[in-house]
């Protein structure tokens, strides 16, 4: 089964866009909407951050080196899951902070009252 190209491009949904391929307005997200992905954004920060940390000793023996005894196979899974649980606590526990930072960019900017 092909698709043909052409057609898939015709197909797509143009309504939420103006002439010239610029948005339309669409509906803002709420503020918790806005700090719930902050958050999720800090937590992959957090498990790029840790990842490296994490993985020599998932990988093998003690200070991280390869066993000769083939032992650790899923080590990796493994890793994997304890990085992302500690990435996740870490960055709902408050994380580095960057969350907060995060979702006050994204917030639209409340006009300065003007001096009367």
């Amino acid at each position: 089964m092909s698709i043909d190209p052409l057609s898939a491009i015709s197909s797509i949904d143009r309504s939420t866009t103006m002439p010239g391929g610029k948005l339309k307005n669409s509906p803002k997200p709420t503020a918790s909407e806005l700090s719930k992905a902050a958050q999720q954004f800090e937590a992959i920060m957090v498990r790029q951050l840790l990842s490296p940390a994490i993985e020599p000793m998932m990988n093998g023996g003690v200070g991280g080196e390869k066993s000769k005894s083939g032992a650790g196979g899923g080590g990796g899974v493994y890793g994997y899951m304890l990085t992302d649980t500690l990435a996740n606590s870490i960055a709902q526990g408050g994380g580095l902070g960057l969350a907060k930072v995060i979702s006050r960019q994204l917030s639209p900017a409340t006009p300065v009252a003007q001096p009367k």
